[in-house]
């Protein structure tokens, strides 16, 4: 583990110096503070907006970093034929792959939580100037709920890490990010994808469409962001099921990638 954890501090080192990832984070700043400026529209919608928008400026930044910064994660160590002297030392492919994966993952929690803590700030600001309308609007703060959803937000993104990490292992940066891109658009439209699978008349069509369907990842299942601008109950038991798929999802996409990559011969 030793070797995994090394390959993971140079990973979260790399992506911290990485200038794009600065401008994400600096653009992901503005679109909250900017939700301060659009809330003042409409006093009584406040607290909504401010939430909404801002939950929706990281789960954006997020998916993001989690594509662009993956798409790299092996190939650019190909690429720059920095892997000759990484596998010339006492280091296996599965623990290069490991220790990539969770640098980034890592990565994406610090930024997250980063994002998370402005965002609560700017909320409680909100709530505090507009309290009244908030008990009467809201009939509560849902600062429980707020967290939950960054949580469940994070859970997205280590499994968009996942499937940028398997792209990454076989194909170039830029076949990366639009193989990457095009399974999260799926994956953001699973009830879509499964209503026209239960009203195609062509059976082989409705095989293919269950098929995606049953294949894809469903990150509809990592959006809680109602529940938390207007309040609801995001129950244990959801939190664990909704942990429980992201995990054992990222275990089959990190083992995917292993497989790949074990296999993959550098020239």
């Amino acid at each position: 583990m030793k070797r995994v954890w090394s390959v993971a501090h140079n990973t979260f080192i790399e992506a911290i110096r990485d200038r794009v990832l600065y401008s994400l984070i600096i653009f992901a700043v503005l679109m909250i503070l900017s939700s301060l400026i659009f809330a003042s529209i409409s006093a009584e919608q406040y607290n909504k907006i401010v939430k909404d928008l801002g939950l929706t400026a990281i789960s954006i930044i997020g998916v993001m970093i989690s594509i662009f910064l993956g798409m790299g994660l092996v190939y650019k160590e190909i690429e720059k034929k920095t892997v000759y002297n990484i596998f010339s030392k006492p280091i296996r492919r599965y623990e290069f792959v490991l220790g990539k994966y969770l640098g980034l993952g890592f990565t994406l929690l610090i930024n997250t939580a980063a994002m998370a803590v402005i965002l609560f700030l700017i909320v409680l600001y909100t709530e505090v100037k507009y309290s009244g309308l908030i008990k009467y609007y809201y009939g509560g703060h849902y600062y429980a709920e707020f967290f939950k959803a960054v949580y469940f937000e994070y859970l997205e993104f280590i499994v968009i890490i996942g499937i940028a990490l398997v792209f990454s292992s076989f194909t170039t940066p830029v076949l990366s990010v639009l193989f990457t891109f095009f399974l999260f658009a799926i994956g953001r439209f699973s009830s879509d994808i499964k209503l026209f699978a239960e009203q195609v008349k062509n059976p082989i069509m409705g095989f293919v469409t269950e098929a995606v369907y049953r294949i894809v990842p469903n990150l509809e299942k990592f959006d809680v962001r109602h529940e938390a601008v207007y309040g609801g109950d995001i129950s244990a038991g959801l939190i664990l099921y909704t942990t429980a798929y992201a995990v054992l999802y990222s275990m089959a996409l990190l083992m995917l990638s292993i497989v790949i990559f074990e296999k993959r011969e550098f020239k």
